[in-house]
């Protein structure tokens, strides 16, 4: 078998994979400057990163909760069969090659031969293949962690590094679905312990965990990268992480010295940042970590009075859709930072399309109208946040002021992530606007059939949106290697996105984080990702000579 040469007619393999999406993996290199940290002549090993991110995880089982590859800190103790690189274009991770039938329906995937799990178990197509069928259970895997599984119907191995994925329909994406972001491998007899101490097998190991005060990881010696010396990937001995939901905490503790590197800073402390302390601390910034977006809840059967089937709901997704101001939310929680936003992808994305309809004009006097015309005034809407994202918190506050004005009882309460995952689960219950975002997608399909599909678990859980035709155009769009064709089908599903206005999207996230000095060969990916294929922490070190 040949996994990365030529192969006519008979599917795609590794190398042409990559040739067709090498468009929709990156966003442009222009967009947010990111100049490269300085490196010295030779890495030199040795030394702890003190980190500070803006959130940290439920639990510690990648299975069982989801590990968010930009912020939490257990993201760099993982690996997937695919790994991406520092403009989020796809590399090999455990599986060096790969290539489909003809059909696409089936995906065979060579393993890197000596790879290990944490504990010095050979990561072999048996495990593997337990990780993947671990993911699939319903008890056990996380919604958006099993949604990047569902379209497999079987996996089989041939002997020890190879392994065979059946799918229930053709997929020309599936290999940007076994990235390390969101499908890990863990080691399969460690299962009684991921909760306490979990077994992976990326650049670090886990140590010790205390939920929102400090995650200890140390280097996993018989890790399988090199460096550009040849020597064996990480450098630093180890990371310790103090994840911090306020952005002033996170900044105070960069430069009063109690952390080295802080993923983001507030977008009202940038420019002054950068003036001050440019001879303290390199920066960079990142375009589109992830996307932020309104969400309704429009769930069928949820007595909802914006509900799919409520009928009137469509008229009321408008009228709340009219109320929102997307230029004030772009200077009051942005700081005039991104883009406002009326599809998934920032105009510097190659997936970016031109002119997606149907975005409703911010016109809080046709919110009024509207009613008025039902005899619906002071509608009562209850507007949620997740308390770990300060402009998630923002958003919400600035939309409660513009649905107060618009003529609804809007009231607004901040969650802890548990709770709020909890309220998500009720079907009636009562919030009814959610201030919320999504992270990047490398692939669009990562966005489109796990958030927008009628059938994708987020969707069901948090929204409810449903339209026949943009599950059909996403169904279509995933069978096909034209990048010019499927950005069309997005397009429309972007329409009809806005249109029904059970989602909307408003801004991107866009990112600055900072470092110190002397820490070299560090740059994140584009989308400000640490945790990357020869780059990122990996490459990472300390010039003690600095």
């Amino acid at each position: 078998m040949t996994m990365n040469g030529p192969s006519g007619n008979k599917g795609l393999n590794r190398r042409q994979f990559l040739a067709t999406t090498a468009a929709a993996t990156a966003i442009g290199a222009t967009a947010g400057g990111m100049p490269g940290i300085a490196q010295a002549a030779t890495p030199v090993r040795g030394g702890t990163l003190r980190y500070s991110s803006r959130v940290d995880g439920r639990g510690l089982d990648p299975h069982r909760n989801f590990v968010y590859y930009v912020s939490n800190p257990m993201a760099l103790t993982t690996m997937g069969l695919v790994d991406l690189d520092e403009n989020m274009s796809l590399a090999p991770g455990v599986a060096t090659e790969w290539e489909s039938d003809k059909e696409l329906m089936k995906w065979t995937f060579r393993l890197r031969q000596g790879a290990e799990y944490h504990n010095g178990r050979d990561i072999d197509a048996e495990s593997v293949k337990w990780n993947i069928e671990r993911i699939q259970d319903p008890k056990i895997g996380h919604p958006f962690t099993r949604s990047a599984t569902t379209n497999i119907d079987r996996v089989e191995t041939d002997g020890k590094h190879l392994v065979h994925f059946y799918m229930k329909k053709p997929d020309a994406i599936f290999p940007s679905n076994v990235v390390y972001y969101p499908v890990n491998l863990i080691a399969p007899d460690s299962a009684d312990q991921a909760d306490q101490h979990p077994i992976g097998c990326g650049a670090f190991k886990f140590k010790s965990w205390k939920r929102y005060a400090k995650t200890e990881l140390v280097r996993f010696e018989n890790y399988f990268e090199t460096g550009a010396d040849g020597k064996p990937l990480p450098y630093l001995d180890g990371v310790v992480a103090f994840p911090k939901r306020e952005d002033t905490v996170r900044l105070t503790a960069l430069r009063s010295g109690e952390v080295d590197m802080i993923e983001n800073m507030s977008y009202f402390d940038v420019t002054d940042f950068r003036k001050d302390y440019a001879d303290q601390f390199n920066t960079w910034s990142s375009p589109q970590v992830g996307l932020a977006h309104f969400n309704i809840n429009s769930k069928a059967g949820s007595g909802s009075p914006f509900a799919m089937d409520a009928p009137n709901g469509k008229e009321l997704r408008a009228a709340v859709a009219h109320a929102i101001d997307k230029e004030g939310v772009h200077q009051a929680v942005f700081n005039g930072l991104g883009e406002k936003m009326s599809q998934f992808y920032v105009s510097s994305s190659p997936w970016h399309a031109d002119g997606v309809p149907n975005e409703k004009e911010y016109d809080p006097e046709k919110s009024r109208f509207i009613l008025r015309k039902l005899n619906m005034q002071n509608l009562k809407i209850n507007v949620v946040a997740r308390s770990s994202y300060q402009y998630m918190r923002n958003g919400a506050e600035i939309a409660h002021a513009m649905l107060l004005e618009a003529g609804f009882d809007a009231s607004n309460e901040v969650f802890d992530n548990p709770a709020l995952q909890a309220k998500y689960k009720v079907l009636k219950d009562d919030w009814g606007f959610d201030s919320t975002a999504s992270s990047f997608r490398f692939d669009p399909d990562g966005w489109y059939s796990r958030w927008i599909h009628s059938e994708a678990p987020d969707n069901k859980r948090r929204v409810g949106f449903v339209s026949e035709r943009a599950d059909k155009l996403i169904e279509e769009a995933r069978t096909l290697t034209d990048v010019a064709r499927r950005k069309e089908l997005y397009r429309e599903v972007d329409g009809i996105v806005n249109d029904e206005s059970a989602l909307m999207y408003h801004h991107s996230v866009p990112l600055t984080g900072a470092a110190v000095k002397n820490l070299k060969g560090y740059k994140p990916q584009l989308t400000g990702g640490p945790n990357y294929n020869n780059g990122g922490v990996r490459t990472a070190y300390f010039d003690k000579s600095s």
